[in-house]
């Protein structure tokens, strides 16, 4: 059972980060924020217990094992002088009183010793002892009686993690090395020596550094590292035994009390607990691995050889996302109930070995989710040291039907010199005819065909090929996409978008160019089934009308992310106010208006944004069914995910009456309510039949203008086909139903005669037949 922790709306929402987790009695559990807080709840009905204020941010906490509610912190001291040199100081802490709900308590604290740094804390079973270590030193205290005695020792190599033994006196020491050096420093004579040598023994199998240690019971110790191997010493016999390929690097090991399981902390974001009878998966929880990547980097630096390219990919068939997950790998994970559903290995690499490791630069899926292709990098070193190279692979994957899963069916070794921009499948109506687009850096895009090969049925084998190479002006391409009936393929090169017939490539039939100082696009889209063509920069959004061949109208904002819904009518925007602020807004908007749908404020900025259908009763989505609520908000949810690791899901969700109810669902729980955001008023999709006919009514307006001008002879993709004007044409043509329904209301009640009478009124339809001689007249004089 899961339990998710708030504090209560009226006290504020919780944004500090936890520091640390508690399990005690009666199924309750203390957690340490960043806020200076501790706190306690109910792990039964995640109710807020009791708040404590401990006057200081606990960047390191241990429960005392002999006494409940007793801790022990290192804090950061508050008041330094200039040149200081112990920055932390170690105090005991006992947390008492009574449930308070959402007040704070203030509780005093005892300073035990102090310390220049500190990484990690360690209490031993009994709690007279407390050990701390930073760097290449252990401060080793006695906290037993009133007078605490403090001992400071060092190492040749750098401490990584520190354990007491819960019976002997032997305290645990880790090293970068993958060395663990047991000191049997903690009896009473070392409590009253201060000179008194250490006695030392070392145990070694790690190639790398120590990054957790615990014991459980008298005679078994348990190490795990970078190497992603958990290792079981036994003591006693001096045997060791092993738990290997865990997925990511250990960094915390903890027993139960029970000594019958074991929770095991990895790197990525992911605990398993493992029976320790036979070593077998008990259970598993993985959360969004970006979260770890997010929290991990200090800075841009470190982000540079695993950046966050993929965006957020909505998975057409499950509509989970699929974003960067570990290096070489993608992540699976279902956003509407906080679940990690695959992780997809994309490039394989030895985790403990010093080669590069691969990274998942771009994936992309095909229209109903049977194909994938994916586009992985490699950076490896030249011989001198001097420079490096960056190899890239194409590859595409067939998704098995039986087991549920991606296989790889073509790779290709560098189908760009130089890297990759972008890639796009074109929408699949028919089996087998599937075609996929990838932009270069060597100032080409490539289009890619499906092919079959071999046998036919179940039997039939496939491969992808080039089919066509294609440039524009020696500009570099940055992006692509398909129209939704996959009859036109829109390229970006530099500030201009081309148009392109896919299965030709010999030339462009049109060029979209807003202005001759357009900034590099780096991003192009159809919005739906829509006639309009959404192209952005880094400092403004384009959208196109494909009917008239003009932009519509321009977002002039720093844009960081967009989303263009492949089904709806739809575009999800996450821009800046200001360039360099940490504010962001994001916007749900439609094609057809500049004027936002949804307009949220995010204060720790954006990472990327997507929109997810929704499902229905029946577990399928259905955006483009006549059956569908007239608001699209109805049938999405928007997804925003922040710089730190953070999701936030803005949607509609079903009760248990099947009745559509607002609500917000967000990791940190802090977006107002659904219809707090929009209010009591009426959705605003009420208004979308009155903007079909604004559209309609401009579309006649420009057809007529163009029978009686030369606008006929413009290029036919600038010109809406007739067939698709048809039914919109004809009626626009006729009088609503209800004005002839209220002429006929009104010659029936005037008078008998009027149905011989001669003067009767002109036909509805005289216009439309006015219309149609001009038109005929219009085509004929041109």
């Amino acid at each position: 059972m899961l339990q998710n922790f708030s504090v209560h709306r009226d006290s504020g929402l919780q944004r500090a980060a936890i520091k640390k987790i508690v399990a005690a009695e009666d199924h309750r559990v203390y957690t340490f924020s960043a806020d200076h807080k501790a706190r306690l709840w109910d792990a039964r009905t995640g109710d807020l217990v009791c708040v404590w204020d401990i006057g200081a941010c606990a960047d390191f906490v241990e429960a005392d094992p002999s006494k409940s509610g007793r801790f022990f912190c290192a804090m950061r001291r508050k008041r330094q002088r200039a040149g200081a040199q112990k920055k932390y100081v170690v105090c005991r802490v006992e947390l008492k009183g009574e449930p308070n709900g959402v007040e704070p308590v203030h509780v005093e604290r005892q300073e035990l010793f102090r310390a220049s740094n500190v990484a990690g804390l360690s209490v031993r079973a009994d709690g007279q002892w407390v050990a701390a270590f930073a760097k290449f030193r252990v401060h080793v205290a006695f906290v037993g009686d009133a007078n605490v005695k403090c001992h400071v020792w060092g190492m040749e190599e750098r401490v990584s993690a520190i354990a007491f033994h819960p019976r002997e006196p032997v305290l645990a020491v880790g090293d970068w090395r993958g060395r663990i050096v047991f000191w049997f420093c903690v009896d009473e004579h070392a409590a009253s020596s201060e000179d008194r040598p250490i006695v030392r023994s070392t145990h070694h199998w790690h190639a790398h550094r120590v990054n957790a240690i615990a014991f459980s019971g008298d005679s078994l110790m348990l190490s795990g590292g970078e190497e992603g191997v958990l290792v079981l010493w036994q003591l006693d016999t001096e045997t060791r035994d092993y738990l290997p390929r865990l997925g990511s690097d250990i960094v915390g090991i903890s027993p139960s009390p029970d000594h019958m399981r074991y929770a095991i902390t990895l790197r990525d974001n992911t605990i398993r607990i493992v029976s320790a009878v036979d070593r077998s998966l008990v259970s598993l929880l993985q959360g969004l691995k970006f979260a770890e990547r997010a929290g991990r980097a200090r800075g841009a630096r470190e982000l540079d050889s695993d950046p966050f390219t993929t965006g957020l990919v909505v998975h057409p068939a499950t509509h989970a996302l699929v974003l960067n997950g570990e290096p070489g790998r993608l992540q699976v994970f279902n956003h509407a109930n906080d679940r990690h559903l695959a992780s997809i290995e994309v490039a394989a690499y030895n985790r403990v070995g010093s080669g590069s490791q691969p990274h998942v630069d771009l994936v992309q899926f095909s229209s109903d989710g049977a194909w994938m292709a994916t586009i992985d990098s490699r950076r490896t070193d030249a011989t001198n040291g001097l420079m490096s190279v960056t190899t890239s692979y194409l590859k595409f994957w067939r998704l098995d039907p039986t087991s549920q899963t991606y296989t790889l069916v073509t790779r290709i070794d560098a189908p760009h010199a130089g890297g990759v921009h972008s890639i796009s499948f074109q929408p699949c109506h028919r089996r087998n005819a599937l075609l996929c687009v990838s932009t270069g850096r060597d100032r080409l895009f490539r289009v890619w065909e499906l092919q079959s090969v071999l046998g036919a049925g179940p039997n039939e084998r496939f491969v992808w090929a080039c089919r066509a190479t294609c440039g524009y002006r020696n500009v570099q391409p940055t992006a692509a996409a398909f129209s939704s009936d996959g009859s036109t393929l829109a390229v970006a090169f530099g500030g201009a978008v081309t148009l392109w017939d896919p299965a030709v490539c010999a030339r462009p039939v049109g060029v979209l160019v807003a202005s001759a100082d357009t900034p590099q696009l780096k991003g192009v889209a159809f919005v739906g089934a829509s006639s309009f063509v959404a192209a952005w920069s880094d400092e403004r959004l384009d959208v196109w009308n494909m009917l008239t061949g003009s932009v519509w109208w321009t977002l002039a904002m720093p844009i960081q992310s967009v989303y263009v819904h492949p089904r709806s009518s739809l575009l999800a925007v996450a821009a800046y106010q200001v360039p360099g602020s940490s504010t962001a807004s994001v916007m749900v908007l439609s094609p057809s208006s500049p004027t936002p749908l949804l307009a949220i404020q995010h204060p720790s900025g954006v990472e990327a944004v997507a929109l997810v259908p929704t499902a229905t009763k029946l577990g399928r989505s259905h955006p483009n069914s006549e059956h569908a609520k007239p608001d699209p908000l109805d049938s999405n949810t928007l997804v925003v995910l922040t710089p730190s690791g953070l999701i936030s899901v803005y949607g509609a969700h079903v009760d248990s009456k099947n009745k559509v109810v607002p609500s917000v669902q967000g990791r940190r729980m802090e977006s107002s309510a659904f219809k707090d955001i929009f209010g009591m008023q009426k959705p605003v999709a009420a208004e979308a039949p009155i903007l079909a006919n604004a559209q309609v009514r401009a579309t006649m307006r420009l057809v007529r203008s163009a029978v009686q001008s030369s606008y006929v002879n413009a290029p036919f993709h600038v010109l809406p086909p007739v067939k698709s004007l048809y039914t919109q044409f004809v009626t626009a043509q006729l009088l609503p139903v209800a004005d002839v329904s209220a002429e006929s209301e009104d010659a029936a009640t005037s008078d008998v005669e009027m149905d011989v009478d001669e003067s009767q009124p002109e036909p509805v339809w005289a216009e439309s037949i006015d219309f149609f001689a001009s038109m005929r007249r219009g085509f004929k004089a041109n």
